[in-house]
């Protein structure tokens, strides 16, 4: 998925999704060629980068969206594009073995808003449960939306 900011009629800023990841280039690859899976790889869910290729459910590619959402509150919640200091064959293995990136800690030169340690409890434990190994152990997207609404203390929308 793709994070798109945009202005809604009455000029406030709107964060809206889009899935491009069922895009695909075809052209023909010489016999044996690896192909690389498409995507931001600090974004990518481990079910990408499996050998064997699963069946494109949409439970699966909403599990797969929901990972990159809990990578993008990580980001959000720390300033840093997860694993930023890694080299690409380490965020791969982090990838592939369902690893999480660092943990949201309050750094005063990115936002210098004060961050209580239970909200950084809590957007800590929301990126593990988006990001778990195992796709069909996610939280779907709406309880993401609820759970972060609560975090934040604001009352779900009507």
């Amino acid at each position: 998925a793709n994070m798109l900011l945009v202005r809604d009629r009455e000029g406030r800023q709107q964060v809206k999704l889009a899935d491009f990841g069922c895009t695909r280039v075809v052209d023909e690859e010489p016999e044996g060629a690896e192909l690389e899976p498409l995507g931001t790889l600090q974004y990518m869910a481990a079910e990408q980068l499996q050998d064997a290729a699963l069946p494109l459910t949409n439970k699966l590619l909403s599990a797969v969206d929901v990972c990159a959402l809990g990578r993008v509150i990580n980001e959000a919640a720390t300033g840093k594009v997860p694993w930023s200091t890694w080299d690409r064959d380490a965020v791969r293995w982090a990838v592939r073995n369902g690893k999480s990136p660092e943990p949201p800690v309050h750094d005063s030169s990115v936002c210098e808003c004060e961050v209580s340690a239970q909200l950084r409890r809590g957007l800590l434990a929301l990126v593990q449960e988006c990001c778990k190994r195992d796709w069909r152990k996610r939280p779907a997207a709406q309880d993401v939306a609820a759970e972060l609404r609560e975090l934040a203390g604001l009352q779900p929308a009507p």
